[in-house]
């Protein structure tokens, strides 16, 4: 038994009540969502782009999804004891209370007050056990996991095998919802919309789940997952986790000062916290979204339907749901549903009782993708049947949000698998931008198509036979070549003998970094200075900044190699997995390989001034990018990198090197963009925002909290080149905020802390 429970049961002997000092109400949703936002900067604005979509919503009276929406849901019992291990009718129960509540058929429905029974709403939301898992598979809509944890806190352990949890399914399919022992007084928590599909959804303590079994008082009605439930569809705190003046988004729940803790008998009218005089209206303790005892509460609103269902209206965080099977009735394998499923060899064909397959796609393939607005997030491969990579892509930082790359693929005969993944875990359509991706034979044919996925999405396709077999006049690097066309075992050797002249760094494009800091540079490691023997240098810093150098006018397409020479200096790298990559692009960024990998321990040390020539064979054109790429573990590590010359092995031979290096406030500027920096941070009492503008232009700079609430707003004509805004952070709230700049349709967002 947990300590919590003990303290309740010794209560309970003693005769004294639980409710309401014994144990209150504790939420974790808003702790949690600090967390998430601590691990990804751009959490932030996928919540504020969700609320823009909730807003244009309002503002339209119409609607795409009418009727009631069914969630499948699936629960994980995650147990350490046999008492935590709650049973298949326990998890029913809650799953029965969360369909009366939502759909306002509970038996207390009729304890609204009357002042706000007019505003009560039957949300049109309801739930089921999930009755097929992710493999199409019969399930019971329950999967049990045993633990060697003795409890989990708000830090998502629970979410993971890894870390003494379970793995959630799909949450474009289905609701996860754990069920564990939650360390200290915490009930529960939620994950907003918008957060990592690998962490979606929401856990409760076992002893305040359902209304049987280890359901304990005062929260043994099963409005814990009620309230929990409400966040992951998007609601708040009726008090909007503020003062008077924060609200709650729902413009029909008066508004509260602070959370209620009302316990039986419910009396109303409870406190009136932001009282406004002759007509306004008391607390509303009686709603799912605020702290009362489970008995006390009663009551979704008009508006909170409203903003739940909105996630499920076209572009909504939440549609994919409505297309999932997860409550629908497993298919057996056929010849003609066009899945490769059962023991098919390919889609439909094949295995013990389809006909054999028979490949007509011919190469090259076709990849095109159009990008949702976080082309920064996907990246795909192919794959051949030995599971050996063919071609692959991404990430596409440097791709505009919204727009499409097409890539050619030759490939020889014989099968593979194609796979696209998001980073993020939410697919690229629809929530955040209409992304989609298309495969394509060279006779146009469609073999693999989509957008709305969660991690990944991978569909076998074959290549037939008399295709693209590797030949040494093809113009690519295939089969064994160790070049293009040009070294293995059946073409001619590369050719080694090239001699180089620097290429002229005025034929850069200037949009991809001419990298100048105007002076001389250096790289500060501990106590020792250690200078360049040029006056230029890139800073990065992990795997957040790549240094990209472009060809503009200047045509490669006559030179047989490159050659990198560069020297650099590594700061705090610390683990030997650690590395610094030269990599290469041919189609213009859309996507690079990596022609140097520089790894720490091995390579360099820290400290230590490395000199490095790389040669690259390979045919170029006036697309090429060269870029540098620095770690990945996203702990502050830098590496400083200097004395860059380009040259190429034959034709248009210049003589200037080309030199790069800007800094600004410890992070890599590009020319032609806008850069923000901020500091101190964390601040007590003043904020200086830091930006550099290419051009004189309007900026708007935002400052918001961790609810999306802006509390200060500003709007200046800055000139091009280095500006500061001093923003008076003494009145702020101790916490987690953002700081928005927008200028000339680019947005830069920077998270600060505020603590005293």
């Amino acid at each position: 038994m947990s300590v919590k429970n003990v303290y309740l049961s010794l209560l309970l002997l003693l005769g004294i009540s639980t409710s309401p000092f014994a144990q209150v109400r504790d939420c974790g949703t808003m702790d949690h969502l600090q967390y998430e936002e601590m691990l990804d900067p751009t959490r932030m604005l996928k919540l504020m782009e969700i609320e823009d979509h909730a807003r244009q919503l309002l503002d339209n009276p119409s609607r795409v999804v009418n009727g009631v929406i069914t969630i499948p849901v699936v629960v994980h019992v995650v147990y350490n004891t046999t008492a935590e291990n709650i049973s298949d009718a326990q998890v029913q129960s809650q799953i029965t209370v969360l369909n009366a509540d939502f759909r306002r058929l509970n038996a207390d429905a009729s304890s609204t007050p009357s002042m706000f029974a007019s505003v009560a709403a039957d949300a049109e939301v309801q739930f089921c056990l999930a009755s097929v898992d992710p493999s199409g598979n019969p399930t019971t809509g329950i999967t049990r996991t045993s633990t060697t944890r003795t409890s989990f806190s708000s830090n998502d352990y629970v979410k993971f095998n890894s870390t003494g949890g379970k793995d959630a399914w799909p949450a474009g399919s289905y609701l996860n919802l754990w069920v564990c022992d939650l360390s200290s007084t915490l009930l529960g928590y939620a994950q907003f919309p918008g957060g990592s599909a690998a962490t979606d959804g929401v856990v409760i303590d076992y002893a305040y789940f359902g209304t049987i079994g280890t359901a304990t008082p005062p929260f043994h009605l099963g409005r814990t997952a009620t309230h929990e439930v409400g966040h992951w569809l998007n609601l708040r705190h009726i008090w909007g986790d503020g003062g008077c003046s924060v609200d709650d988004f729902v413009s029909d729940t008066p508004l509260a000062g602070a959370a209620n803790y009302t316990a039986s008998p419910c009396t109303f009218p409870g406190p009136n916290s932001c009282n406004s005089g002759t007509g306004d209206q008391p607390d509303m303790f009686q709603n799912y979204m605020d702290y009362s005892d489970d008995a006390c509460m009663n009551l979704f609103t008009q508006g909170q339907k409203t903003r739940m269902r909105a996630l499920f209206d076209t572009g909504g965080a939440r549609v994919s749901l409505l297309s999932s099977n997860g409550c629908g009735t497993v298919s057996p394998p056929t010849c003609s549903d066009g899945i490769q499923n059962g023991d098919e060899a390919g889609v439909d064909c094949g295995g013990s009782s389809c006909p054999a397959c028979v490949c007509s796609n011919a190469s090259p393939v076709t990849v095109s993708i159009t990008f949702d607005n976080y082309p920064e997030e996907t990246s795909w491969t192919i794959k051949n049947s030995s599971n050996v990579t063919v071609a692959s892509g991404g990430t596409y930082g440097s791709q505009p949000d919204g727009s499409t790359i097409n890539i050619q693929v030759s490939l020889s005969a014989g099968n593979y698998t194609f796979t696209i993944n998001d980073a993020y875990g939410d697919g690229i359509c629809c929530a955040y931008g209409s992304g989609s991706y298309t495969v394509r034979d060279a006779n146009n044919t469609v073999l693999a198509s989509g957008g709305a996925f969660g991690t990944s999405a991978s569909t076998a396709f074959c290549i037939a036979g008399g295709g693209s077999t590797p030949t040494c006049s093809d113009g690519i690097q295939n089969g064994d070549e160790t070049g293009v066309d040009c070294g293995g075992s059946s073409c001619p050797p590369c050719n080694t003998g090239c001699t180089y002249s620097t290429i002229n760094s005025s034929n850069f494009e200037s949009g991809f970094g001419i990298w100048t800091d105007g002076g001389t540079d250096c790289a500060r490691v501990s106590s020792t200075t250690y200078a360049s023997s040029g006056s230029y240098s890139i800073r990065l810093r992990d795997n957040t900044t790549s240094s990209l150098m472009s060809t503009g006018n200047l045509s490669l397409s006559a030179y047989q190699e490159l050659k990198v020479d560069f020297s650099f200096i590594t700061v705090s790298f610390d683990n030997a997995n650690e590395d610094l990559w030269l990599q290469i692009s041919t189609n213009g960024g859309s996507t690079y390989t990596t022609v140097k990998d520089l790894n720490y321990g091995t390579d360099f040390t820290n400290g230590q001034r490395v000199n490095m020539s790389v040669v690259i064979t390979g045919t170029f054109t006036n697309t090429t990018r060269l870029r540098f790429r620095a770690d990945a573990s996203a702990d502050d590590d830098q590496v400083y990198i200097d004395d860059v010359v380009i040259s190429g092995c034959s034709g248009g031979a210049r003589t200037t090197p080309f030199t790069p290096g800007l800094t600004l406030e410890g992070e890599t500027v590009k020319t032609g963009s806008a850069s923000l920096a901020v500091f101190p941070n964390p601040t007590r009492d003043e904020l200086t925002a830091v930006f550099v503008l290419p051009e004189a232009s309007p900026v708007q700079l935002l400052v918001a909290d961790i609810t999306g609430r802006v509390v200060e707003q500003r709007q200046l004509n800055a000139e091009a080149g280095r500006q500061e805004a001093r923003i008076d952070a003494s009145t702020l709230v101790p916490g987690v905020y953002f700081i928005h700049l927008v200028t000339n349709g680019e947005q830069l967002t920077k998270k600060f802390v505020v603590a005293r």
